[in-house]
């Protein structure tokens, strides 16, 4: 073989070396995106685009009680994730990511705006609808006034907190509701 007929060779086919190392970390990658997928509820798992087999693989995943056998389930969905385009199935994954991270955040939010409101009264609910506008007056003046009345009367009874609580957890529930729909 002439010099020529190497370089030719060499310019025409590249090949792409791929370490052991390096597949090792691509299979666990899609391993971990296989666990991940079966510990999703129905409801997430509906809004990722998955196609039939993979699907199926996944409920078949939950349904196994051995560790064993959910193990090989959980490879053979690696398996699949393989040969199949995971740019939406990411893209799906972290929208619900940044759903869950949102709805945590309007908890909290919600626990605060509940406790300001129990605390200083009605002139903190038409704040709280000047900043989230789909909340309903009525209601929330309802359970601010309910809440109040149960935390003064159980400040005198200790024992008795468990009213206070429900109508603290109806006011966060609504608070939370209200910026949930913004």
């Amino acid at each position: 073989m002439s010099k020529e007929d190497f370089d030719s060779y060499s310019d025409e086919e590249e090949v792409e070396f791929i370490s052991r190392s390096q597949i090792k970390r691509e299979t666990q990658e899609f391993q971990e995106m296989g666990e991940q997928l079966v510990e999703m509820s129905k409801n997430q798992l509906a809004n990722i685009p998955l196609n039939q087999e993979l699907s199926e693989a996944i409920v078949l995943a939950r349904r196994l009680k051995s560790r064993e056998a959910k193990r090989r389930q959980i490879q053979f969905i690696g398996k699949l994730l393989r040969n199949t385009d995971m740019e939406p199935i990411h893209q799906a994954i972290e929208k619900i990511r940044t759903q869950g991270q949102r709805h945590q955040l309007y908890r909290q939010q919600s626990i605060d705006w509940a406790e300001r409101i129990c605390q200083e009264g009605p002139g903190i609910v038409e704040e709280f609808l000047a900043e989230f506008y789909h909340g309903d007056r009525q209601q929330l003046r309802q359970l601010q006034r309910a809440a109040t009345k149960e935390a003064a009367a159980n400040a005198k009874l200790e024992d008795d907190k468990k009213t206070a609580k429900a109508q603290f957890a109806k006011l966060q529930q609504c608070l939370l509701e209200a910026m949930e729909l913004q």
